[in-house]
Formats: C-alpha cells, structure tokens, sequence
C-alpha cells in the first residue's frame, strides 16, 4: 500500500471505530480524560502496527483488544489509587425527582458502584459483554483467553454482582 493509502485506511478505522474505543475506555476507566488518552494511544498503536495485521479477526476486534490491553496497563498503574469514581456518565431524568427517579438512580448507582468493586478479569467480562454488546467469541479473542472461561468468568461475575447488591440484580 501506498502511504497515502494506508493514511486513508486508518482514517476509515477512526472514523469507523472510534466512538466505540472511547465508549470502551470510558465505562472500563470510569473517566473520560483517561478515555481520550486510551482513544490516542490505541490508534497510534493501530498505525504502527496496521502492516502486521493479520486479519485472524474482525477489524473491530483487533482495535477494541488493543483499546483493552492500554485500558489494563492504566488500570495496573498508580492513577487507580488515586481516581475517585463518579457517575458523571449516568444520564439523569429530569429536575423533577420523583421516588421512582429516586429508586432507579439509586439502583443503577449501586450496580455501578458493584461492578467497580469487581475484580478486573470480572468487570472487563461484563463490560465487553453487555456495554459492547459482544458475543463470547469475541470477548475470548479481544481477552486471549478460551470461550469457556469467558462464560465461566461471566457467569462468576453475575453471581457476585448478584450477592453485592442483595439479589436485586435486574436483567
């Protein structure tokens, strides 16, 4: 490829892809500078390594595991003892706080608030699995881990986020 060719390949691949990078960093780091900086640094990485891209999986597999892998080396770093969560991403109603506003604030709150206290190899299972809706093939190729442990690690996430919460878990 031409270098003119590969420029407009990678600009399709951002274009194409990098709202659902930023989505990714965003619910795995809980923070959208960090996330801005995951979206950089994976389509830098995705330019210096697009010639050996072996396409074994989906364009959109290869970015979001790259996206992953940055968003772990984050997560591994020293920032994680000092960041505070917040819900700055949950969409609120309107002003008007009924109770039913109220509980279901409240409930998604402590859902959030468990999921975040879930070990790392749990919370990137139930991210990838119902925030970008991925199928367990994809989460094992994105993970480099076998189809069976992305269901078991699932099926452990759910348990604990189940006992956490009381058993109220929804969905």
């Amino acid at each position: 490829m031409t270098p003119s060719e590969i420029t407009n390949e990678i600009t399709r691949l951002i274009e194409e892809y990098g709202n659902d990078v930023l989505r990714t960093a965003t619910v795995i780091l809980k923070s959208k500078e960090l996330a801005e900086d995951v979206y950089q640094e994976t389509f830098l990485r995705v330019v210096r390594s697009y010639s050996s891209y072996r396409r074994e999986s989906s364009e959109k597999t290869w970015i979001i595991s790259i996206a992953v892998n940055i968003c772990r080396d984050y997560m591994r770093s020293a920032w994680k003892r000092r960041v505070v969560v917040t819900d700055d991403f949950l969409t609120y109603s309107s002003e008007s706080d009924t109770e039913d506003i109220i509980e279901k604030r409240s409930e998604k709150q402590a859902l959030l608030n468990a999921i975040m206290k879930l070990p790392d190899k749990y919370r990137e299972i139930i991210h990838l699995h119902y925030y970008q809706e991925m199928g367990i093939d994809d989460i094992s190729k994105v993970l480099k881990i076998p189809g069976g442990t992305v269901k078991s690690r699932l099926f452990k996430a759910r348990a604990l986020l189940h006992d956490m919460i009381g058993g109220e878990a929804h969905g």
